[in-house]
């Protein structure tokens, strides 16, 4: 029997969450408890599991799920589930309280991953198919207060292929930021012909993330100058500029 997941950090199929992410500060060595909203649309009763995961992007923003306390900055062992599976009835929406206990000697930011998934009913069919659930994923991020520490570079500005632009991104700092800002394509003249509003995407702590940005379809021929001008949400502004040709 083969699994397939449908997957939503907000909502998948009848199976939903709010919020879909919660960022928290708290100080070393305190416990803290936050709740997240289960709700389900279906027609019949579930059975819902949750369950911890760590994760990681990779430098084009790839999500990957690992085992629990696998990397780091993992925050997956602070965090207690109030139960590990659910019941839900048809149509319930129901509160999930998760308490979260940080360790006296952390720092920066931590990060983990709640998953609820839909238990599929057991089935005593003969042969072989296909049982299709639904998991949803509720993104935790956890910072130390009094321990942030800032810091953030533009390390590259490039043209991977002729239809696209690229930034590199690095997070120097111990705490995820978030990108914002515009990407400027200003002619020969120095006017702003088109502005590519950047993504509001995180970076996690001490990592790297490259950001690419589709160049307009209509754009005529001739020298333009790119210009970045990425911030970030801790107040930073990351600047660069390229040089390029569109034939």
């Amino acid at each position: 029997m083969a699994l397939a997941f449908a997957f939503s950090f907000a909502l998948a199929a009848d199976l939903g969450i709010t919020p879909p992410r919660q960022s928290l500060t708290t100080a070393p060595g305190s416990t803290v408890t936050t709740t997240v909203t289960v709700l389900t649309t279906a027609a019949t009763e579930q059975q819902v599991r949750a369950d911890l995961s760590d994760w990681t992007f990779d430098v084009s923003g790839e999500l990957r799920f690992l085992p629990p306390a696998t990397i780091p900055t993992s925050a997956s062992g602070w965090i207690a589930l109030e139960s590990g599976d659910l019941i839900l009835a048809p149509g319930e929406t129901r509160d999930v309280r998760l308490e979260i206990t940080v360790p006296e000697d952390a720092e920066g930011t931590h990060h983990a991953m709640v998953f609820f998934t839909v238990v599929p009913p057991s089935s005593d069919a003969d042969g072989v198919g296909v049982t299709t659930t639904t998991r949803v994923g509720l993104t935790v991020y956890i910072t130390v207060a009094g321990t942030e520490r800032s810091g953030s570079e533009l390390v590259d500005l490039y043209q991977p292929d002729p239809t696209t632009l690229a930034a590199v991104v690095v997070n120097t700092g111990n705490t995820v930021m978030r990108l914002g800002g515009a990407i400027e394509l200003r002619n020969e003249a120095g006017d702003v012909v088109h502005r590519l509003p950047v993504p509001d995407v995180p970076v996690l702590r001490e990592s790297e993330r490259e950001v690419r940005f589709d160049l307009p379809e209509d754009l005529e021929p001739g020298f333009y100058v790119v210009l970045a001008l990425i911030e970030d949400d801790r107040g930073g502004l990351l600047a660069g500029e390229l040089p390029i040709e569109i034939p």
